[in-house]
């Protein structure tokens, strides 16, 4: 079973969404990949600086110092918020001098990579409830965290034993201080979306150009299906209207052959030859091989006779040639009646009612206009109203008869003796040919 146009098109979207869906999960994954392995060499650099005391112990609180910190709290001799206060000093302190480390590594990888450490709590012997509530920065670099990711978590146990002596006793009590201190490490990388863009650009411009491809060559498969049936059809119409025209001349023929038979008459002859006349006339047209320019051109006498002879066949119609013409045009007598013709008789199929021809000698050209006052010609129509068999059509109904060969022919004859042809139309505003032909 034949599919019908729309199942096509609908076939065709059902197998680029699925294309679609292919390329899509291949970049994903390509993308996942590509983090991934960004994020690890992140993770590796960062893990060789974390085991780099010299920054992260020496220029902030060290670890006897924030424990003798923690025993002063306990003793309440801070507050919870000036311990803060000191972390939050010490790391604004290393914050210029860690940025610049953290920048010494990953610039040269084209990264921006920014690195924090927080103290999630501090944790007094057992209990449940932390001594101090976090999150606490321990150190970070300059920049604002909007998607961290954790690089390490560790928890820091310290402790120290005082003597206390008693007053008014000699004997003294010894004091245990045990602190847990959970820690966190994160570190984002700020351009990590530019660095896969750039990874993946060469794919993603390969995947659009594949997508590409394909919506072009589809439409080039449809509209060259179009065309094909479009042109089988003119054709089909092209005979339902060549049969047409002949059937009144074979007609007329096969009585003066069977008048012929009875007696011979020079009346039915003349018939005879008319009719043969005709039929050739009818025939000469879908004959594409044109024969040479014959060398005599048309007089004045002969073009006025066309025009006069059109405005007797089409009284109703206002012809105005201007201004009166007296230049000789290189046309013989048959391309000027074909080109004429075609093009008044075009107008007139059209609903035109005024016709008005204007000549214009030119340097090297004569120029010719033919414009009318019909219905005009759509803008989509322009660029085919010179293809063979071509008509124009409305609501897929043509209003006129005829085979489509008329501007066919006209263009033909122009090329060639070398001329040019040119036409302005606007619906319901009417149609002007413009015609260049060497003088």
């Amino acid at each position: 079973m034949e599919l019908k146009p729309k199942n096509y098109i609908t076939l065709f979207i059902v197998f680029f969404a699925v294309l679609i869906g292919i390329q899509g999960y291949q970049l994903y994954n390509t993308y996942q990949l590509k983090q991934r392995e960004v994020l690890a060499l992140v993770k590796k650099k960062l893990d060789n600086i974390d085991d780099s005391n010299l920054i992260f112990d020496h220029n902030l609180l060290s670890k006897d110092i924030a424990r003798d910190y923690y025993i002063k709290l306990v003793k309440k001799e801070i507050t919870e918020d000036g311990l803060k206060h000191l972390y939050q000093i010490h790391a604004q302190k290393t914050s210029n001098e860690l940025t610049k480390y953290v920048d010494s590594v990953f610039k040269p990888l084209g990264m921006h990579v920014i690195l924090k450490q927080e103290i999630l709590g501090i944790y007094y012997k057992d209990a449940v409830k932390p001594l101090v509530r976090g999150p606490i920065t321990v150190y970070t670099t300059q920049g604002a965290f909007n998607h961290p990711m954790e690089l390490s978590t560790s928890k820091w146990v310290t402790e120290k034993t005082e003597t206390n002596k008693i007053e008014g006793r000699i004997e003294s009590k010894e004091i245990l201080y045990v602190f847990s201190v959970p820690r966190k490490t994160s570190y984002e990388v700020v351009n990590l979306n530019w660095i896969l863009f750039k990874e993946l650009t060469s794919l993603f411009m390969s995947t659009i150009l594949i997508l590409t491809a394909f919506i072009w060559l589809f439409y080039r498969t449809i509209k060259n299906l179009r065309r094909q049936d479009k042109q089988i059809a003119v054709l089909h119409d092209v005979v339902d209207n060549i049969s047409h025209e002949l059937k009144t001349p074979v007609a007329t023929l096969k009585i003066a052959a069977k008048t012929l038979r009875k007696s011979a008459d020079d009346k039915i002859i003349a018939v005879i030859e008319r009719q043969v006349s005709r039929l050739e006339q009818t025939l000469d047209p879908l004959n594409e091989n044109q024969s040479a320019i014959n060398l005599s051109p048309i007089t004045v006498d002969e073009l006025q006779t066309i025009f006069s002879d059109f405005q007797l066949c089409n009284p109703t119609v206002k012809l105005t040639v201007e201004p009166s013409f007296n230049t000789q045009i290189c046309l013989n007598l048959t391309d000027a009646t074909t080109l004429f013709y075609n093009l008044m008789n075009n107008a007139v199929k059209y609903g035109a009612t005024a016709l008005g021809l204007r000549f214009e000698a030119q340097k090297n050209y004569l120029s010719i206009q033919v414009k009318d006052n019909g219905q005009g010609i759509a803008e989509s129509e322009l660029p085919y109203i010179f293809e063979k068999f071509y008509r124009i059509q409305k609501d897929n109904i043509h209003d006129t008869k005829g085979l489509g060969l008329g501007l066919f022919l006209v263009k033909n004859i122009i090329r060639k003796y070398g001329g040019e042809i040119k036409v302005i139309s606007k619906l319901q505003q009417g149609t002007t040919f413009i015609i260049l032909l060497p003088r």
